[in-house]
């Protein structure tokens, strides 16, 4: 498993290696690894109806020490694998509790489905949900 270290110490992380290495728990990682700063990333391809094979790259970053998702967003950008549309989103763990948490997610044209769906499927299997609930406990 390799996590790329990109700007201020976040690690970029495949889907894959949270899966196999990490028993699936984006918690389990940063306990591991002790970064607390991490995009999971996912390159899907897939039939979008009316367009034909599309391929995506979605980054879900989630973190605890980043005031601006745009630094990672610039970086999910650079690491975006030739041919394949980037699909952003940042979970800032940091705010989990507050009024103003959210999580943002980059409209790629693509409909709000399709991208809820794309960024629901690393939130849910990488069990970011229970991280965020669990590191600010």
């Amino acid at each position: 498993m390799t996590a790329d270290m990109i700007p201020a110490s976040a690690h970029f992380v495949p889907l894959t290696a949270i899966l196999a290495d990490y028993g699936g728990e984006i918690g389990a990682y940063i306990r591991g690894t002790g970064s607390r700063d991490n995009v999971v990333t996912m390159p899907v391809e897939m039939e979008v109806a009316g367009k034909g094979g599309r391929r995506f790259f979605v980054a879900v970053a989630v973190t605890w020490n980043f005031d601006s998702a745009e630094p990672l967003q610039d970086a999910a950008a650079e690491e975006c694998p030739k041919g394949h549309e980037c699909l952003f989103a940042w979970v800032p763990a940091h705010l989990f509790g507050k009024e103003d948490f959210g999580i943002y997610i980059d409209d790629i044209g693509v409909g709000d489905n399709l991208q809820n769906g794309l960024v629901a499927e690393i939130i849910e299997k990488a069990k970011i949900e229970e991280a965020v609930s669990d590191g600010n406990s």
